[in-house]
């Protein structure tokens, strides 16, 4: 295996934070791991990184490395995007982050 699952976490934990601070200057009230209680019902099942609210729309947002993505498959972030559509005034957001690997 070429990389540790624990640093794929890592690298999208600090993408997270750096991504509710871009979203807190913008002026959104940002909720990091909801739990179901703070999401709509067709998101209550949807483990969702990060909720951004302001008084225009709400954005429900998941951060993958390329390596998670690839492993963990596109079928959950579809089936996230689509309970999102299904909720008027949200949009979902996928943020992609990569390992920081030197191109040689």
């Amino acid at each position: 295996m070429s990389h540790s699952p624990k640093q794929s976490s890592e690298l999208e934990h600090r993408r997270l934070l750096k991504l509710a601070r871009e979203y807190r200057s913008q002026g959104y009230d940002v909720t990091l791991h909801p739990t179901p209680d703070e999401l709509p019902t067709p998101l209550a099942d949807c483990s969702v990184d990060l909720v951004a609210s302001s008084e225009e729309k709400t954005i429900a947002a998941e951060v993958r490395t390329k390596e998670n993505l690839k492993l963990n498959g596109t079928e959950d972030i579809r089936r996230i995007a689509e309970s999102v559509q299904q909720v008027p005034g949200w949009e979902f957001e996928l943020v992609i982050t990569n390992s920081r690997k030197k191109a040689g």
